[in-house]
């Protein structure tokens, strides 16, 4: 069995649909957002869970949900949480790549629990909604078409100006690993 790291709602799909759909992994959810509802955005923790869970339906994948908040993370927490998963083949985590705080946060705990274990997987760096890496993952069959209705259950981040260009920037595209 292998594991899938996803520092927020919506990181597993933008960044991993393609693992997703051929690794068949356990999916874990870090964070819950608090940060958007702090600043006004109109949406909650729950309802970005709820578009997590349907797009990992399409799937057929399960999902864990750690709850850690997002405008008060830290790695402590963070680190203890993420230790409860054990006997792992592989775990994808993000790559740290400077693009967001809790990517590299997460993608650096994951180094050290997991050690070689891991497969670091591209997210974004800073100024680039799209990285890439060292081995691509492009889509075959039917995949690309699964990945962008997978990309529509993530409606409060696609009425979102900060968050909308990171769906832009992935799509028709491969995905990578470092």
């Amino acid at each position: 069995m292998n594991l899938f790291i996803s520092p927020h709602n919506d990181d597993e799909t933008l960044f991993g649909a393609f693992t997703l759909m051929r690794e068949k992994p356990l999916v874990v959810i870090v964070t819950d957002s608090w940060i958007q509802a702090n600043r006004g955005d109109n949406n909650t923790a729950d309802q970005r869970w709820e578009e997590t869970k349907a797009a990992m339906a399409m799937i057929g994948l399960s999902v864990i949900r750690l709850g850690i908040r997002d405008d008060i993370i830290s790695e402590w927490h963070t680190e203890e949480k993420l230790r409860m998963f054990t006997g792992f083949n592989k775990v994808y985590a993000p790559a740290i790549q400077g693009g967001n705080p809790h990517h590299d946060l997460i993608g650096k705990i994951a180094q050290d629990i997991f050690g070689d274990k891991v497969i670091q997987y591209s997210t974004y760096a800073p100024g680039e909604f799209y990285t890439k890496g060292l081995v691509e993952i492009a889509p075959v069959g039917s995949e690309l078409i699964v990945k962008e209705k997978m990309l529509t259950c993530y409606k409060s981040q696609l009425a979102l100006e900060a968050t909308k260009p990171h769906f832009e920037a992935v799509k028709d595209k491969p995905e990578w690993l470092m």
